[in-house]
């Protein structure tokens, strides 16, 4: 039997001592599209630091193909994984081009100048992000969702077998937020991508993950398909905040809100998630 493309086995972490993740378990195909979900402190973000490699485990394995990630080279990492974080100090004297063009660093021996398919491969990652015709710009000239698609651009330029991204809707208006899922969906569905995010937005989530993981102080609280784990019940519980989950006619997509004028648990209405 084939391994997950990543597993994690009973994986926890912690900083100064202070465990914030207790032991999660979950296999990662190749192919899906994984969100992470959950309030503030749920450990989404020390998750997605830990699955690509930036944050040790305190306990418990993840393994990449059936081998220990630990006993992987940091450059060889990058060839195949690639995290965009929330946010990154950039080198503001850096053009456009100049920093996306660190994302073939791990595709670089040495000081090698950039090959043609290395270009390619920058020229495709701005295209893909509606930054096209921005090489010659210094990124502190750039607005704050510029300079985030400018730091998913890098990512893309690695040419990842996994990308990994943390909030990466966070710092966008509603264009480019859809724009980048659907681009998302777009490399999942057309090169097999797999992708693992974070987010905030439920309606986000229902739409464009295969599978999604529920956290609660650091713990599953639920896995699997999007309408198995967007139960009313169980999200108002988590959330602390009555939510109602409806499945619109036109498409049959997941809607979360809340139940207006309540508080408490309970699920509050809602057909769709079971």
């Amino acid at each position: 039997m084939t391994a997950p493309l990543l597993q994690a086995v009973k994986l926890s972490a912690a900083y100064d001592s202070k465990r914030v993740l207790h032991e999660v378990t979950f296999p990662v195909e190749k192919g899906d599209i994984w969100g992470f979900i959950g309030p503030n402190g749920a450990g989404k973000t020390t998750l997605l630091r830990v699955l690509s490699g930036a944050l040790p485990p305190a306990a418990g394995c993840l393994k990449l193909q059936g081998e220990d990630i630990a006993s992987f080279r940091r450059r060889d990492l990058s060839r195949r994984i690639a995290f965009v974080p929330q946010a990154l100090n950039m080198p503001v004297a850096f053009t456009v081009l100049e920093f996306v063009a660190l994302g073939r660093t791990p595709h670089v021996s040495g000081w090698s100048r950039l090959t043609a398919r290395d270009q390619a491969a920058i020229d495709k990652a701005l295209d893909a992000v509606d930054l096209a015709g921005f090489e010659d710009r210094i990124l502190d000239e750039l607005s704050g969702g510029e300079r985030h698609r400018a730091l998913v651009a890098m990512a893309l330029a690695q040419d990842p077998e996994i990308l990994m991204l943390d909030e990466p809707t966070a710092h966008l208006d509603i264009h480019h937020a859809w724009k980048l899922m659907e681009l998302i969906r777009r490399l999942n569905q057309e090169q097999g991508a797999t992708v693992l995010l974070s987010t905030h937005d439920l309606n986000l989530a229902a739409e464009f993950c295969s599978r999604l993981l529920l956290l609660d102080q650091g713990k599953n609280a639920a896995c699997g398909a999007p309408s198995d784990v967007l139960r009313p019940e169980l999200l108002s519980r988590v959330y602390d905040y009555p939510l109602k989950v409806l499945r619109l006619e036109e498409d049959g997509a997941l809607c979360i809100r809340p139940v207006s004028g309540r508080r408490g648990g309970g699920g509050g209405g809602g057909g769709g998630g079971k």
